[in-house]
């Protein structure tokens, strides 16, 4: 069932265009990787789809509703933003950052009650981080930050989580850590779309990619649509997939290699 529906959608800035138009659909539940080359467009369609970019044209439905019917605080009950890594200005505690994600449920000057630090502690665990809920968010390593900046959007208690470059800039562990955790919450029945630059993410961790081009444009299942062409296509280098069996497991992936004569 689809719960994002874009048709036809134009995005750009001061009405000169940028990418578009776009048509695409993203189902309920499962993992949809947005991918392509630097300066595409992909932050520009998803400002666009969290509605901080009014489209040039074309149309946004969330959940069968015009995305411009929505009031903020619906918005922010129905789908919740993870940015990339980012720090805190001042230094609170992993907890107090997660207790934010429940404003879109509070009224206005109101304070966390006791409710709130409760779902925000429960999200904690949900990303297995419950050890850091009273560390100093600034002294924490990038993949603890990112695990509680998701920690805090499933505090919003939203359906669907749109995340821009949730792994960017961390390393290779930290990256599985994070990636694990996503895959967790797709288990849980959450919609995640997620911006990458690494289309072996699309490859091995998602149900539906959108691939944008500078030419080009193609949605679908991974396995379906990513091939060696297309992924050289995008990103304009010689670019082969090889199916692989894992030593540990057996179990056979599909990955992108470098294609060198």
């Amino acid at each position: 069932m689809s719960i994002i529906s874009v048709r036809d959608l134009v995005s750009g800035y001061n009405r000169v265009p940028v990418i578009g138009p776009l048509s695409f659909d993203i189902d309920e539940g499962g993992i949809t990787t947005m991918i392509g080359p630097n300066g595409i467009g992909k932050t520009t369609v998803f400002k666009s789809i969290l509605g901080l970019l009014k489209p040039l044209s074309g149309d946004i439905e969330i959940s069968g509703k015009p995305l411009a019917s929505y009031s903020p605080k619906d918005f922010a009950r129905t789908i919740a933003y993870v940015p990339q890594n980012h720090v805190q200005p001042f230094p609170f505690s992993a907890r107090d950052v997660v207790v934010m994600g429940r404003n879109p449920h509070l009224n206005e000057l109101a304070s966390p009650k006791k409710a709130d630090y409760e779902i925000a502690e429960e999200q904690l665990a949900t990303m297995g981080i419950t050890e850091l809920a009273d560390r100093d968010d600034t002294e924490l390593s990038g993949g603890e930050r990112q695990l509680v900046l998701i920690a805090r959007a499933l505090a919003q208690r939203a359906p669907m989580l749109l995340m821009d470059e949730a792994t960017a800039h961390l390393d290779y562990g930290n990256e599985l850590l994070v990636l694990q955790q996503i895959t967790k919450l797709k288990e849980l029945g959450y919609t995640i779309v997620m911006i990458t630059h690494n289309p072996m993410h699309a490859l091995m961790w998602s149900t539906a990619v959108v691939a944008m081009g500078r030419d080009f444009f193609v949605a679908g299942e991974p396995e379906r649509v990513l091939d060696g062409e297309t992924l050289t296509r995008l990103y304009r280098v010689g670019i082969d997939i090889a199916d692989v069996e894992l030593a540990t497991s057996g179990r056979r992936v599909r990955m992108c290699v470098p294609a060198i004569n």
